[in-house]
């Protein structure tokens, strides 16, 4: 008999643009989402010895996201996806860390579609999810977020059914009296919000110098 649902949750520590300290957090989604993965890959690649810089190393978490903001991409109308991917890049080439011993290769890639998300959360990887309804040509849709970055932590899946949900961090949230909240987790119908959603995924690796 199979299940009903079936799911996979990554554990990633959520992160909000709204965070005090913050200096640009009307378009700083962007930058956000890209320390969050950060994060994530700090702790999970400290364990090779070869560090990649996260919030511990800025201070805090306004202090790292306003330094990917300056240095790797953010912009007062918000971030591209081709603006993500260079960043996150030149991040991990400029400031990520070698123990003498070997280095981090960095692959990261674009796509759209459910199986390919699927594929990162099962392999352990948080993906970066961008919704753009603008540059989509899906002006006249109604979707969650009309532009906006989130990360993507994992899925939910029913059987039988075309329902799938991404589970994401939505960098928190700021409603028209000022008040902000802090970055949570939510449900995203796929399907309903598919057509402007692009998503980007990264895998970090180790590679050990041969000579030692």
């Amino acid at each position: 008999m199979k299940h009903e649902v079936t799911s996979r949750r990554l554990n990633i520590e959520p992160y909000s643009q709204w965070e005090q300290g913050v200096s640009s957090p009307g378009s700083a989604c962007g930058p956000a989402t890209m320390a969050a993965i950060l994060e994530y890959w700090s702790r999970h690649m400290d364990l090779t010895g070869v560090p990649v810089l996260g919030k511990q190393h800025f201070g805090s978490k306004a202090a790292q996201i306003n330094h990917l903001y300056r240095g790797y991409g953010g912009r007062p109308w918000g971030m591209s996806v081709r603006g993500f991917v260079k960043g996150i890049r030149a991040f991990l080439r400029a400031e990520a860390g070698d123990n003498g011993q070997g280095k981090l290769t960095a692959q990261s890639y674009v796509f759209r579609d459910w199986e390919s998300y699927k594929a990162e959360i099962n392999a352990g990887r948080p993906v970066a999810i961008k919704f753009d309804k603008w540059t989509s040509l899906r002006w006249r849709g109604q979707y969650l977020y009309d532009y906006h970055w989130v990360v993507g932590i994992g899925y939910e899946e029913p059987y039988g059914s075309n329902t799938p949900s991404l589970i994401v961090h939505d960098n928190g949230s700021r409603y028209k009296d000022g008040a902000t909240t802090p970055g949570g987790e939510c449900r995203v119908d796929y399907q309903a919000n598919r057509d402007i959603i692009t998503m980007v995924g990264l895998n970090l690796t180790f590679f050990q110098d041969k000579e030692n």
